[in-house]
């Protein structure tokens, strides 16, 4: 129960002052799987603030400044207090110092935020004048617009009366023209779009291919702090009492841990790389759909949570493993394993203890650049490779290639 406190400081709004603001969206919630990618600004309309007619809109000026949020694939705005009563509700977070008791409250600015697609749409037709208008709709229309356009050209109509049903004209000619091209071309960017999602990040700036795929591009920097922190602990352990999901894994950390420097930066990143692999590959072993209750890491908290947060996908605020995330965490799972064997794997010897076929192992080791070699058994990661395709006379989909064999 908080004990009694004493309001110290009220922070109103003012206009030198950059108050906390409370966005409201519409059609629209915030996903918390997604928080890192979601971006916040303060903006101001300068079209607003130095429009001098204030007759249409006496409120212009005074909301011309705006609340920007962009996500991975969307962008809202909105125009702080406009549309919102300012004299009936005002709105403050309150914080309280524990230790005097005293509260500060400072007050909130309110913003309804709208998706960027509303300006699209409501600005379509508005910088085209009665010229341009027709000409780009003599250009681009269907027949029925054209002939609107003759009409009103005999009659001497107002291209302003007909704007509606011109506007509904070209709107109808465009998707009746183009709507089998445009969903096929909407259906391959979509699907290359996943298949791309799959991939771990390459280094832009790689020259070799043991830089191709880096730790720090796949795990956050706090789990990273922590899993070297944990990997100091577990040079204080014996060996022989190390457990890992795998017979492979479990031999590379405890060769890390036996040899002459086992505390030096290549060790103790070998370490880092065995406890990452060591979580994918729990995910890859478990059957279970839902990853709620699931343990995919003994040694890191941090990592157990971020691994199923970038590894699962999210019905109905649940975690869930599918197909998708399985390839995922597989595709990244063998970047690591290039990344630690020097490029070159031992098929055999990575997919012992792998809860997943061998063809599916080649198939996405290829899909990241890996090439195989059937006479040594072993891949090798390349600087070409990873376009999506393998060799084998079949696409990554599986779908098989038709054609007069040469």
């Amino acid at each position: 129960m908080l004990k009694a406190c004493v309001i110290s400081d009220v922070v109103c709004v003012e206009a030198e002052r950059d108050n906390p603001v409370l966005l409201n969206f519409q059609n629209a919630e915030m996903g918390y799987k997604d928080d890192n990618q979601i971006q916040c600004f303060r903006a101001v309309d300068t079209g607003r603030a130095n429009d001098d007619d204030d007759a249409v809109d006496p409120d212009r000026q005074r909301h011309s400044r705006m609340a920007v949020v962009i996500s991975e694939q969307q962008a809202y705005r909105g125009y702080l207090g406009e549309g919102l009563p300012t004299d009936q509700l005002n709105t403050y977070v309150a914080i309280r110092n524990k230790k005097t008791g005293k509260m500060r409250l400072i007050q909130l600015e309110e913003c309804t935020m709208i998706n960027s697609c509303y300006d699209d749409n409501r600005n379509k037709f508005a910088d085209l004048g009665a010229d341009k208008g027709q000409t780009a709709i003599r250009q681009f229309g269907g027949k029925h617009a054209l002939r609107v356009l003759d009409r009103m050209a005999r009659s001497g109509s107002n291209i302003d009366v007909m704007n509606e049903t011109i506007e509904e004209s070209v709107q109808k000619f465009d998707d009746e023209q183009f709507t089998e091209d445009n969903e096929f071309t909407k259906n391959k960017l979509e699907g290359e779009l996943i298949l791309a999602s799959m991939k771990p990040p390459r280094n832009p700036a790689a020259v070799t291919p043991d830089e191709l795929y880096r730790l720090e591009d796949m795990i956050s920097e706090p789990v990273l702090k922590e899993l070297n922190t944990v990997s100091l602990e577990l040079l204080q352990k014996d060996p022989a009492s190390l457990q890992l999901a795998t017979v492979y894994l479990t031999n590379k950390v405890k060769a890390a841990l036996q040899c002459k420097e086992p505390d030096s930066v290549e060790n103790i990143r070998t370490i880092v790389i065995c406890l990452v692999m060591d979580a994918l590959s729990q995910l890859l072993d478990k059957h279970n759909r839902s990853l709620k209750n699931l343990q995919l890491s003994a040694f890191s908290k941090q990592l157990n949570r971020e691994i199923k947060s970038n590894f699962s996908q999210i019905n109905h605020h649940k975690q869930l493993k599918t197909k998708y995330t399985e390839h995922k965490a597989l595709t990244y799972y063998l970047a690591l394993a290039f990344a630690l064997e020097g490029c070159v794997l031992n098929v055999d010897q990575i997919h012992t203890g792998l809860g997943i076929p061998r063809n599916d192992l080649l198939k996405f080791a290829a899909f990241i650049g890996g090439t195989y070699n059937s006479a040594k058994n072993t891949l090798t990661l390349r600087m070409g490779g990873g376009d999506g395709s393998f060799s084998g006379g079949r696409s990554f989909l599986g779908k098989r290639r038709f054609g007069r064999k040469k």
